[in-house]
């Protein structure tokens, strides 16, 4: 361990692949941690030279299980400007960390029979960093930094270029998922392709595939849950209209998302009285202890990681980005539902991205599916104890899951069930058993 003194440096590892030293990339990489035996490996990937971007990551094998024989997962929070260490440290990681910023091994984690990369994307977003000016503002951009990412990631860990390939998130990494699929099937596609990526498919949790089309449903659930009057859900809808239109048709960006997040997150924050909108059953917000314990010298020296103020959310990248913002992605998805098979979940308490405002999209999302899945009944999904844990629609590569007692993170919510779920997608199973 660095003492405080000592400044952390980041370890690049796109160096080691130039110069073909892949054993020492992985000894260097490799994570120990006072409080926890565990193997893990962490750093930086170099995606755009240039503009000197750098993705950090922080990558478990599986620990319950063969590493090389158990599917590999590529997880993503959204926000945009959410790191993803919310995944590892709240949702599916393997790790919790107290109130008194001492680490603990979280009692249900997928990385019992996962390999699981958590990647802060994108630059600037926690440990993740580029010249300064050089943000990501467009989903473009984004995606291509992602590819050279995973591109790399399987070269400097080759043993796991075999693996089963997954990408997933949550919320507004739906976008990011989306897109890096069908960027992947695209490239796969090319004649004499050897990039190696055994692409097998994407799951995500409260997907906000499409922002412009989905905020127009927004007020719907609050309307029908009974938190808000009629009145007040035909005045958040001309709120909303105005602002997206503002976006789409006069190109005032900052101007329209900042009156959106004000619509939606800061007026029905007093509105409702609820201190976070994740889920209707909690009004207070999740108390989290991670963000503090990044911030200790001696972590940042041992996750080789750069010396810096850590956040776990960057406020400045919907600013960055609110051009691309409302912008929705059905072409990337429609790609990615025909060559891959897809998971979708929501929680049946999600007041961020609900049920209907996903449901919305589906019904108008044109697949080869669709007409099926429009007429399709829901399987009751019961758990291993049989208690109801949701409900689902399965339609050729799609699988559709609403989750009963989970909010916007399921995986927080509901952590067995989410295992249980995931464990079910990926291995093929039936939800009707």
């Amino acid at each position: 361990m660095a003492s405080q003194s000592e400044p952390s440096e980041p370890l690049l590892l796109s160096s080691f692949l130039k110069s073909g030293k892949l054993k020492e990339a992985e000894k260097e990489s490799r994570v120990k941690l006072h409080g926890v035996d565990l193997d893990s490996y962490s750093g930086y990937i170099t995606v755009d030279k240039e503009q000197d971007k750098n993705l950090f990551f922080w990558f478990f094998p599986a620990t319950k299980v063969e590493p090389t024989e158990a599917p590999l997962l590529l997880y993503l929070n959204g926000g945009p400007g959410n790191s993803s260490f919310i995944g590892l440290f709240v949702e599916v990681g393997p790790l919790r960390v107290d109130k008194d910023l001492k680490l603990h091994r979280a009692e249900v984690a997928w990385t019992d029979n996962f390999n699981i990369i958590f990647v802060d994307n994108p630059v600037f977003v926690g440990f993740s960093y580029a010249k300064p000016g050089h943000e990501s503002k467009n989903l473009h951009a984004i995606t291509d930094n992602l590819y050279s990412f995973v591109t790399q990631f399987l070269q400097i860990y080759p043993k796991f270029k075999d693996c089963d390939f997954y990408v997933g998130g949550v919320s507004y990494a739906g976008k990011y998922v989306a897109s890096l699929a069908s960027k992947i099937h695209s490239e796969m596609e090319e004649e004499e392709s050897d990039i190696g990526i055994n692409m097998r498919g994407i799951f995500v949790f409260s997907g906000f595939f499409d922002p412009f089309q989905m905020f127009h449903n927004y007020p719907q659930y609050l309307l029908t849950m009974g938190l808000i009057s009629e009145k007040k859900a035909r005045n958040l809808s001309e709120k909303l209209a105005y602002a997206l239109d503002k976006h789409r048709l006069l190109g005032k960006y900052e101007e329209a998302v900042m009156d959106l997040m004000d619509s939606v997150f800061t007026q029905m924050h007093k509105t409702l009285g609820f201190d976070s909108l994740d889920n209707i059953l909690i009004t207070k917000k999740y108390e989290w202890h991670f963000e503090k314990y990044l911030n200790k010298p001696e972590v940042q020296h041992a996750i080789h990681a750069r010396a810096c103020q850590y956040t776990f959310q960057e406020e400045n990248m919907l600013v960055h980005m609110a051009e691309d913002f409302i912008k929705g992605v059905p072409t990337e998805l429609k790609i990615a539902l025909e060559s891959y098979k897809v998971l979708m979940v929501s929680g049946q308490m999600d007041m961020v991205v609900s049920v209907p405002m996903v449901e919305s999209f589906l019904h108008d999302f044109r697949w080869s599916g669709m007409s099926r899945y429009l007429s399709a009944d829901k399987i009751m999904w019961k758990d291993k104890d049989g208690e109801v844990a949701g409900y689902v629609t399965e339609v050729k590569n799609l699988t559709r899951v609403v989750m009963r007692k989970a909010g916007h993170r399921p995986a927080l919510d509901q952590p067995e069930w989410t295992l249980e779920m995931m464990t079910k997608f990926l291995s093929d199973q039936s939800f009707a058993h």
